[in-house]
């Protein structure tokens, strides 16, 4: 029938030819045996139909039983549900997705059939129809779509549709049996109310879920914002977690698709006419225009789809017309028309349509509109301006070519339509040829007809998909019929006809069945056309977040369909890329802590959660498919979007490309172009497209990042951050979790058998094992220090150490008031108070010479790195311990002494306390009632050296506390300045007159006394005393430089690396400042040499840095703090190389070796220091004696906190006991001094080990070693070592 013909509204079904045969009503059922449970049929799988009596066989190896493999007997579930119509996947009418299992069980129909009609022989042979099914189809069954005007073509005919529709997995006798059902159903006119087809209802379950990962997204961006970036590369981190965001907002859109959920009532459908029974043309419930679009497919496909809509069984008072829409004008397809239509008399045939020139944006569109406007409705408005409206028991339903009705489609999908109300109705798409165990692209579907579609449906969404519809033709005339400006049509009119607020309706039960491509390349083009439609749309003026016609949620509900392509582009190469910079380049985008653990346990789990929810476990797998299919298109939805984009800036038009069909051309010609290799059978012609190669090259990033994770945690099992293994397993195991999706890709170019899906079994087991080994990682990563948390801790040390009146308010409740009665009788015979200070060690003498330096140190780090203490809230903690350390000092320098009105001789307490009565008692200081004699300097006892060091720790205490009270920094200054000009005049070493010089010796004063000249220059700016400090350097240089066994050793004893720093400060951009700078330069070299050639530095196993010959943690750490400084002010670059080093340093100390050598801090730390207040127990437990506080394995009593041992041996050897003749387990004030005050620079900084190991990757692992150089943190592979 030519497609210019303008048919009439009133059925063709009424022609004379009709008459003739009596009336063309649906064929009378015949009679058959009980039938198997779903009208899907008994098993249809990928290789063909199967019997609902016995098992189904075929020639494909996935018909083959499932006992032969664990994980198929799981995600099939095996025969665990072989009688349940509700419950088993095999023979529900899910079957016609793919979801099936290859393999059915028999049972009994749980329908009776009162009534069976026989007719005579149609055509017999009807069991050929399908190889191996193990069913003869009856002659009668046959016929059930036969015509008894002329049953021998008739007969010919269903031969041949058998076999096509049990090749789509359906057979003709269940079509038979299906439409027997509804033969006697009686006369049901009316569907109350609450016997809807479609019901909407709360998903708790899913209500649930959604809550659950609304908070813990919540929460996980809360802590990546505010506790994970803190990297070193903050622009790289915020990109990262952007990404991360921008990738929930899809998972936040599925999770709300589960809150509600509509469901079909499985009802019987609309009752059909009986037999001979005619519709009455004034009172039609409907009429039915069937288009079916077509191009280049096959015509035995396309007759098949044809045979389907015309055969289908109608409701009462019903009639059907069916359209081929031919956009091929294929001869052969009109040829077939005009056969079918002269028997079965409801068909035209369409074509003609005149293409335009320049190219179409969505021939399919264009196609239909052609049939609607110049065929069926081009006398109706608003085609004609001046026609009548088209009536509302007009409707249309869409077939795409290679879709196959059900018998009960139009019984079912009309009886949703019955509601005026409901514009549209659409049902899920079945294919024949998905197998829900190993189809890695396709079982997309599921989550959409499944899980999506009913939550969008129970919403208000109005959702088409191009076939398998029905809708009514005056609201579809109304939106201008179907939009031809996108690809994805029926997205498009749904958004339309929700903006113009009609309804539609979901029917969530499969009443056509077709094939879904299988050739990737095929898949690829059908993906890449879906996203140009929806970008498309997104992207013009319609685009859904600007029509007015949409409430807010509908926008956002319609946007997110196309968002989540766009997710998609950006979150795959994120999660594959990640994880390769981070173990070859070593840059990593976040900090992994406690806090980071626990946010991501939950969001992953509650991510899981929403994408693996399901109402059956056979969805398990089909589910995680989509995950993997994700990964797979990443690329072609790029391209996809890309395109879009581009033709849109050059305003040209994104041309329809149709999915092949088997059979179909392509329409290519030409010569073959030359293909290096064979493409593996089921990946096809990739028509020079990149996308296979990419995965490819996903593959194979993933694969290089994995064996580089797996060397570098082989090649360095410890690291200078400690146990870090963890930290790269973390990258090891994203990267296999990468490595599944394209190696299953791999897998599924060259095999899809039995053998294939049990990898993809494997492979879903392995993603979820290491999904949780990855989440295990964040909770086993060692967790950085809280470096703030340290430097208040180490400041605890110096409140345990007070002496005299303590506040009453101390974090060391344990201590009181001790050495009240502390004095020393001054020359004019008076007794002079020596309350307070710092008692040195564990004991109680109170030494002023490492006192000063021990003030000296802290006030240097509390000017140098003041922000330190006030980010971790320290900052009157740090002033009131120097200020506690200075104020003693202050009494122990008795300068203004007379007798009768005369001036005396100052003098200045070195010590207090006697060292052989200190050692012969052991209890707490608060009870010793002991003599304490002090032994001072003079002038006839010279000591310049402690004198100048007590100068310089009053002067830097000045410049320290200045902002605090600038009245107790001039005093401190005034005695710091008379201090030094003794110092000039007592020109000798302490040692020679003070007990503990044997304990603390001193070989050089020279140094001292520049050390106190530079701290008096900073505090008065005044030139002379800088001018003093160059010329008693030169001094200690010359005359005294060779007493150091160690010129890098910086403690009390040499502060000649202190000068040169302190003066390459002072002299900032003078030619003078070179020399101290190089010196500072060669300080930190030698120090972070592992081979450095004096041997003055050496480094232990575990990355210890020590000082040659008798270096202690005390070297160490005041080495840490001095590179610090010397990093931020002189060191002109690879600031984060110089402060990696400190915190490597200072974390060994914290534990990065497996113990803290810090008292009271991290979990294996010093519990037997010897110290005799901490060691004491409760007056209530026990005296304080030898027997009980010191011989005892018993820890300490009291929490010693914050203080620094002496610590390991060469090789990282140390033992918790109270020995007090060893100085590696000695908590004292020389050694806590550099360590707080190191720490105050990295809490300064902001160092932390996420920093550190930034740039610490494969490259400059590799780099090291070619060099020759071990390896170490912090050290950026393109800054070099």
């Amino acid at each position: 029938m030519a497609g210019g013909t303008s048919p009439n509204l009133k059925p063709i079904a009424t022609r004379a030819r009709d008459a003739e045969m009596g009336g063309r009503g649906p064929s009378p059922a015949p009679s058959s045996q009980a039938t198997s449970k779903g009208r899907g049929g008994g098993g249809a799988g990928a290789g063909g139909g199967g019997g609902g009596g016995g098992e189904a066989a075929s020639d494909s190896p996935g018909m083959a039983s499932d006992s032969s493999s664990p994980w198929r007997r799981f995600f099939r579930g095996g025969s665990r549900y072989p009688n349940s119509d509700a419950d088993s996947f095999g023979n529900s009418p899910r079957n016609l997705m793919g979801f099936s299992p290859k393999a059915s069980s028999a049972s009994q129909s749980h329908m009776s059939t009162p009534t069976k009609r026989k007719y005579g022989a149609g055509g017999g042979g009807g069991g050929s129809g399908s190889q191996g099914s193990g069913r003869d189809y009856g002659s009668g069954q046959i016929t059930a779509y036969g015509n008894a005007g002329n049953r021998a073509a008739g007969a010919m005919m269903m031969s041949l549709a058998e076999e096509l529709l049990t090749k789509k997995g359906l057979s003709l006798k269940d079509l038979a049996e299906d439409q027997e059902e509804y033969a006697e159903t009686g006369d049901k006119v009316a569907i109350p109310k609450e016997k809807r087809p479609v019901s909407k209802h709360w998903n708790w379950v899913g209500l649930a879920i959604f809550l659950f990962y609304f908070g813990s997204l919540i929460y996980y961006i809360y802590i990546r914002a505010t506790k994970t970036l803190n990297m070193g590369y903050l622009g790289y981190g915020i990109v990262v977690l952007l990404i991360e965001v921008i990738s929930s907002t899809a998972t936040m859109g599925y999770a709300v698709l589960l809150i509600k959920y509509s469901k079909s009532r499985r009802t019987k459908g609309l009752p059909i006419a009986k037999k001979g029974q005619q519709p009455d043309l004034d009172n039609l419930a409907f009429h039915v225009r069937v288009l079916v679009p077509c191009y280049k497919e096959s015509v035995d496909l396309v007759r098949l789809t044809v045979l389907g809509a015309v055969k289908a069984p109608l409701p009462r008072n019903t009639l059907r017309t069916v359209y081929l829409c031919d956009d091929g004008k294929d001869p052969a397809k009109e040829a077939m028309v005009r056969e079918l239509n002269a028997e079965f008399g409801c068909l035209e045939y369409v074509a003609n349509r005149k293409r335009d020139p320049n190219g179409e944006t969505n021939g399919k569109s264009n196609n239909l509109n052609h049939c609607l406007r110049n065929t069926i409705y081009k006398d109706y408005f608003p085609i004609n301006q001046n026609g009548p409206k088209i009536p509302k028991h007009e409707v249309m339903v869409v077939f795409d070519a290679d879709m196959v009705a059900k018998p009960n489609f139009f019984t079912k999908i009309l009886e949703v339509m019955l509601d005026d109300d409901i514009a549209l109705c659409l049902t899920p798409q079945g294919f024949n040829n998905v197998d829900a165990q190993s189809d890695i692209f396709n079982n997309l579907n599921l989550s959409f007809w499944e899980y999506m579609l009913p939550g969008t449906d129970a919403l208000g969404y109005i959702a088409c998909t191009g076939t398998n519809f029905c809708l009514r033709c005056a609201p579809l005339a109304d939106c201008g019929f179907f939009p031809t400006w996108t690809i994805t049509e029926d997205y498009a009119l749904g958004m339309i006809l929700k903006a113009k607020h009609y309804k539609a309706g979901y029917l969530n039960e499969y009443l056509a069945i077709g094939e879904a491509p299988e050739e990737i390349r095929n898949i690829f083009r059908q993906r890449s056309r879906w996203c140009k439609g929806q970008m498309q749309v997104l992207f013009s003026r319609s685009c859904p977040l600007f029509d007015t016609g949409l409430t807010i949620g509908m926008r956002l509900l319609y946007t997110s369909v196309t968002w989540s392509y766009i997710t998609n582009t950006f979150a795959v190469p994120c999660a594959v890329f990640v994880p390769f910079i981070a173990l070859v380049f070593g840059i990593y985008p976040l900090v992994l802590n406690r806090d980071f653990a626990l946010a991501a346990t939950l969001y992953f789990s509650a991510s899981t959660l929403v994408t693996s929810y399901c109402t059956n476990r056979k969805h398990i797998k089909p589910l995680w498919f989509c995950i993997v299919s994700c990964h797979l298109l990443w690329f072609t939805f790029t391209k996809a979007l890309l395109n879009v984009l581009l033709k849109k800036i050059t305003k040209k038009k994104v041309v329809f490309k149709s999915t092949k069909k088997k059979g179909e051309e392509d329409g290519r010609s030409g010569k073959p172009t030359r293909k290096w290799f064979k493409p593996p059978a089921n990946v096809g012609d990739m028509e020079g497209t990149l996308d296979a190669w990419v995965l490819v090259a996903s593959f194979l990033f993933s694969f290089i990042t994995a064996v580089v994770g797996l060397f570098q945690i082989i090649d360095k099992p410890f690291t200078a951050q400690g146990d870090f293994k963890f930290y790269l397993m973390l990258s090891v195991f994203w990267a296999v979790y990468n490595m599944i999706p394209p190696s299953l890709f791999l897998f599924y170019c060259y095999q899809k058998g039995h053998l294939f899906e049990d990898f993809c079994s494997f492979c879903l087991t392995l993603s979820y094992l290491v999904a949780i080994a990855g989440i295990l990682c964040t909770w086993l990563v060692p967790d950085d220090y809280n470096m703030s948390q340290v430097l208040n801790v180490s400041l605890q040390f110096f409140e345990a150490q007070r002496s005299g009146k303590v506040p009453r308010i101390s974090n060391t409740p344990w201590r009181g008031n001790s050495g009240l009665w502390d004095s020393v009788l001054l020359p004019n015979g008076k007794n002079y108070s020596l309350l307070g200070g710092w008692y040195d060690d564990g004991g109680m003498l109170k030494l002023s010479y490492t006192t000063a330096f021990t003030t000296s140190m802290l006030a240097w780090a509390y000017w140098e790195f003041k922000h330190g203490y006030k980010v971790g809230g320290n900052t009157e903690f740090g002033a009131n311990t120097i200020r506690w350390g200075a104020d003693y000092l202050m009494k122990a320098s008795v300068t203004n002494i007379t007798a009768n009105g005369a001036a005396m001789q100052p003098i200045v307490v070195a010590q207090v306390g006697d060292m052989t009565k200190d050692r012969a008692y052991w209890g707490s200081p608060e009870k010793y009632m002991g003599a304490r004699p002090a032994t001072y300097l003079s002038a006839a006892r010279p000591g310049g050296d402690a004198v100048a060091m007590i100068s310089a720790a009053l002067a830097s205490a000045a410049v320290a506390i200045q902002e605090e009270s600038l009245q107790v920094a001039d005093v401190y200054l005034q005695k710091a300045i008379s201090l030094y000009t003794l110092a000039q005049r007592w020109r000798g070493y302490y040692a020679k007159y003070v007990e503990s010089g044997k304990a603390y010796p001193s070989v050089s004063m020279y140094d001292d006394m520049a050390y106190a000249a530079i701290w008096i220059y900073w505090a008065t700016g005044d030139e002379n005393y800088l001018n003093d400090a160059l010329v008693l350097y030169d001094q200690t240089v010359s005359s005294e430089g060779h007493v150091n066994p160690n010129p890098y050793m910086f403690n009390y004893e040499n502060v000649v690396p202190a000068l040169d720093l302190l003066l390459a400060k002072a002299l900032k951009g003078t030619p003078e400042q070179k020399f101290f700078k190089d010196n500072v330069a060669a300080f930190v070299k030698t120090w972070m040499n592992t081979k450095s050639t004096t041997g003055d530095i050496y480094y232990t196993k575990k990355n210890l840095a020590k000082a040659y010959p008798y270096g202690t943690l005390q070297h160490t750490a005041n080495a840490a703090f001095y590179v610090l400084s010397a990093a931020k002010d002189i060191l002109e670059s690879k600031f984060m190389l110089y402060a990696c080093w400190s915190r490597n340093q200072i974390g060994y100390m914290l534990g990065d070796a497996g113990r803290s050598y810090v008292t009271g801090y991290g979990a294996v730390s010093p519990q037997k220091t010897p110290h005799k207040a901490a060691s004491c127990p409760p007056p209530d437990v026990a005296d304080c004696t030898w027997e009980s506080a010191y011989y005892t394995t018993d820890p300490n009593y009291n929490p010693l906190r914050g203080g620094l041992v002496g610590g390991p041996d060469d090789d990282d050897a140390w033992s918790d006991d109270r020995d007090m003749n060893n100085p590696a387990n000695t908590a004292n004030l020389l050694n806590t001094a550099g360590f707080s005050a190191a720490v105050s620079g990295l809490v300064n900084f902001d160092i932390n080990m996420a920093k550190c190991q930034q740039g610490n990757g494969f490259i400059q692992t590799m780099a090291l070693k070619v060099k020759g150089t071990p390896d170490a943190a912090g050290q950026r592979w393109w800054e070099g070592v």
